[in-house]
């Protein structure tokens, strides 16, 4: 099925280079950008995994809206977002912003709006690899090609690569040969340059992501959900590190049309990878967590706080809520959106996370984090720190929860030493995603080719 949904993309980006040809309905040509008469603004569209309750996918979203309004204003740019539920990410947007629908059968979606504007941002982190879904790579391949085959820029921005399956590297270098990658990392950046692709490297969109406007709403809801308002807070973002690749699978589709257990789907034809070992292996993740988090409250008196930062770790938070000593306050992205996530976020004390943007938006208060990684963006993010010889776990460890006992108490006898870490690391961020805004928007107002 992977393999088929790559053949249906590759289709309509064949389709999209008759487009100016045969019919300028719904078609902007972006040599037309800057003709008065024509189209005097630039029509900007936002392809990336949003609306579906995704804390980071969300804020780095607006932040790249907020960088755009604030270089180009309202007079140059009409931006569009694409996203898959509009009341999910309209708090993020003034009414100029155009969201546009789609599905996760995405492809005439990505064709009608890549058509209709000049210029694409792929906005999403993970943007090539294997590692969650094909057909997440493949969504972007789409727009890559279509915009090379109209003669059009595309830019990535703020991206990660990684492993991925043979047919889609193939897709890859030949969907996206025209689009220029910023990448979040050096080792994102060798991968991209492997791949025969242009770029540069540059950092996360949503380091300056401001959440002060709900910071008092947070101490206020943490004392009402338990708090005394003095003891340290413990947070914790788990996530099912065992269940990716999700992938569209037509026989468990009727299966669970016919049986009504859709326990393990994703979305429509798409089901998460399960299996006993894979159940273990989570069950084992979690009990490491709540043993050592129980651990440490008996013996450092703090108040417990779970966050799932994606709609999918609800399942994670309240199985692991379950395995604590005294219930924890749980904070779930379905349930709030990135300023009160992100305001949580930054009045802990200590944060163990499986979630990159949960330790994006906590550095923004110096939290001194544990990273329990399941991939290499949290190890790149720990590595850059200088903080990864201890406090870098991974998901598979087998001795977890005696090396995330032994690192919380690192933390707090170095917590001074870890924030000063944190707070030169972010000052380098915040500066390159100064300059990667620079960058956009000079690169996207040129009227050369912009490849």
């Amino acid at each position: 099925m992977d393999r088929l949904i790559n053949l249906l993309v590759k289709f309509f980006v064949f389709l999209s280079r008759f487009v100016p040809i045969f019919s300028k309905l719904g078609f902007v040509d972006y040599r037309d950008f800057g003709d008065l008469e024509k189209e005097p603004k630039l029509h900007i569209l936002l392809v990336g995994y949003n609306g579906a309750r995704n804390t980071g996918a969300d804020v780095r979203v607006a932040e790249i809206v907020k960088q755009l309004q604030q270089r180009l204003g309202k007079e140059k740019a009409q931006i569009s977002v694409m996203t898959l539920d509009e009341e999910n990410i309209r708090c993020y947007f003034d009414s100029d912003i155009k969201l546009v629908p789609f599905s996760s059968i995405f492809f005439a979606d990505v064709f009608r709006a890549c058509c209709a504007n000049h210029a694409v941002i792929l906005c999403e982190g993970s943007t090539l690899k294997s590692k969650f879904a094909n057909a997440l790579t493949l969504y972007f391949c789409e727009a890559a090609g279509i915009m090379k085959n109209q003669h059009k820029p595309c830019i990535a921005y703020g991206s990660e690569a990684g492993e991925m399956d043979a047919f889609l590297e193939r897709t890859v270098k030949r969907l996206c040969s025209d689009t220029y990658f910023i990448a979040r990392t050096q080792n994102s950046l060798d991968k991209i340059q492997q791949l025969g692709l242009k770029g540069h490297f540059g950092t996360d969109a949503a380091w300056n992501f401001d959440s002060s406007s709900h910071a008092e709403w947070a101490v206020t809801e943490l004392q009402q959900s338990g708090w005394n308002g003095t003891s340290p807070l413990l947070g914790i973002a788990p996530i099912n590190p065992f269940w990716w690749p999700v992938r569209p699978l037509l026989t468990k589709w009727v299966k669970a049309k016919l049986t009504g257990d859709h326990s393990l789907q994703f979305q429509l034809w798409y089901f998460f990878s399960w299996s006993k070992q894979r159940e273990l292996q989570f069950e084992h993740y979690l009990d490491a967590i709540a043993h050592s988090v129980n651990e440490f409250a008996a013996k450092h008196p703090c108040h417990v706080v779970i966050l799932g930062m994606e709609r999918l770790d609800a399942d994670a938070c309240n199985k692991l809520n379950a395995k604590l000593t005294k219930p924890a306050s749980v904070y779930l992205s379905a349930d709030h959106d990135g300023y009160e996530m992100a305001a949580i976020l930054r009045q802990l004390s200590i944060l163990i996370t499986s979630r990159y943007h949960a330790q994006v938006l906590s550095m923004g208060a110096r939290v001194p984090s544990v990273a329990i990684s399941m991939d290499e963006r949290l190890d790149n993010i720990m590595q850059e720190m200088d903080l990864s010889q201890y406090q870098l776990l991974h998901a598979d460890d087998t001795e977890l929860a005696s090396e995330l006992t032994s690192v919380l108490e690192h933390i707090l006898f170095h917590q001074e030493q870890i924030k000063d870490k944190i707070r030169r690391q972010l000052v380098f961020y915040q500066n390159t995603l100064d300059e990667m805004g620079d960058f956009l928007t000079s690169w996207l107002l040129s009227h050369e080719s912009p490849t």
